[in-house]
């Protein structure tokens, strides 16, 4: 073997082992593999807390337009259900900006039922009318979700009320 050829694997040799017994640079590789675990555990934390606030605010819209509905004379009207939507939307009848973007009047239902109380088993008339507003839609995400492959949860909210009628504020 070559004298020359030997002066390189030794020398080779020698840096292999000092890097290995070096400690210099360690917090940067510990940081490196440590860094995307944070970074996703940060960013779904974010994302989950913001789907949580989105998802609260659906709800306490559909419970609004619900219990706005079921004061008003005439819950069938198509003027008091639009008014009952903006509500639900914007936390006004006269709207304004939505609580959550991407949610739209579209997205919203309002059934009115009737329930035959001629045997007088609920305390009230005869027939009694309930009110149920109900949502169903595709979280706008923030975008997280995406870089990990997985699809925006869909928020769905519905609540009922019964009619009483004749009494609704103006919001």
């Amino acid at each position: 073997m070559p004298r020359s050829s030997f002066k390189v694997e030794r020398f080779v040799s020698q840096w292999i082992k000092a890097l290995c017994q070096s400690e210099r640079g360690t917090a940067l590789v510990e940081s490196a593999i440590i860094l995307p675990v944070f970074l996703t555990l940060v960013g779904g934390v974010y994302e989950f807390s913001f789907y949580l606030y989105r998802q609260q605010m659906v709800a306490t819209g559909v419970r609004d337009a619900a219990r706005y509905l079921a004061l008003t004379a005439d819950p069938t009207s198509a003027t008091n259900q639009l008014d009952a939507k903006n509500l639900a939307l914007t936390g006004s009848i006269n709207g304004g900006p939505n609580r959550v973007t991407g949610w739209t009047p579209a997205d919203i239902s309002i059934q009115i039922d009737t329930v035959d109380n001629t045997a007088a088993t609920y305390s009230g008339g005869s027939v009694i009318r309930l009110v149920t507003v109900s949502t169903s839609f595709v979280d706008p995400s923030l975008g997280f979700l995406d870089l990990l492959g997985l699809k925006p949860p869909t928020i769905s909210v519905s609540h009922q009320e019964r009619a009483v009628g004749g009494s609704a504020p103006n919001y």
